[in-house]
């Protein structure tokens, strides 16, 4: 019996991980604070990739960077993801709660990353922050490290594609929660974007005739997919139930 008890301690003991995916402007590390235990450790390379971009001098908007400091802050980033893998490899090994902060635009390695954690005896959950199109422009543009346009588009229809990847490899620990404002625009069109769009050009050399034609072509794909998308609304969690999951999970 007493082996019981202590199996069933151990159990409910397990370490957790919380995956959290957005795109850019979702509004995550709000819903981090308001949603998650304090005690869950982040573990989110943005913020070191942060704290290096401002040490370099090459400050944090990208469409200012000239083509050495795009090189320079490539590098740099490369230079975070390995300081954030060595803070998550000392957090798994120290069974801390962690929250994993991505935006989740690309599915398979969250995916494996998920299996690994669970092997090592984690028990995981995503939650999902879901905004429109231009709400992420909107909040984007107004960050200190802001990136460009048709970066911010692209992460966005890349992290909305994996909305029922994720609710089936989850079940029932996955949660999305629509954190569009009230007075967001719901009807999307390409006149909406121009505002955003005429500032986005990172300097560097100019194109040829055939790269011109080729970026075209690729950002309006990009537009064609993100009109077939923004209007399926998928099915959202409330914040009460988002507790209320987060609360049976942890």
């Amino acid at each position: 019996m007493i082996k019981l008890l202590q199996l069933l301690k151990e159990i409910s003991t397990s370490p957790k991980a919380i995956f959290l995916a957005g795109p850019a402007g979702s509004g995550k590390s709000y819903m981090n604070r308001l949603l998650i235990p304090q005690e869950f450790q982040t573990i989110n390379s943005d913020d070191t990739y942060e704290e290096l971009l401002k040490a370099s001098g090459i400050g944090l908007k990208q469409k200012d960077f000239t083509p050495d400091q795009l090189s320079q802050a490539a590098k740099l980033q490369a230079q975070a993801r390995k300081v954030t893998q060595t803070k998550l490899e000392k957090s798994i090994e120290d069974k801390n709660n962690i929250i994993i902060d991505g935006t989740g635009a690309a599915s398979n390695p969250i995916l494996k990353k998920k299996q690994q954690l669970e092997d090592l005896g984690y028990e995981t959950m995503m939650l999902m922050i879901y905004v429109s199109p231009l709400v992420s422009l909107e909040r984007n543009k107004n960050r200190d490290r802001s990136l460009m346009p048709t970066i911010v588009l692209r992460t966005w229809r890349d992290v909305n594609k994996n909305i029922e990847t994720y609710r089936q490899a989850f079940g029932d620990k996955f949660i999305l929660i629509n954190n569009n404002p009230e007075d967001a625009k719901k009807d999307f069109n390409i006149d909406l974007l121009k505002p955003y769009l005429e500032d986005s050009k990172a300097k560097g050399k100019p194109k040829t005739p055939e790269e011109q034609a080729k970026s075209k072509q690729k950002f309006d794909e990009l537009i064609s997919n993100i009109e077939q998308m923004v209007n399926k609304f998928p099915e959202f969690d409330t914040i009460d139930t988002a507790k209320s999951k987060i609360k049976s999970f942890v």
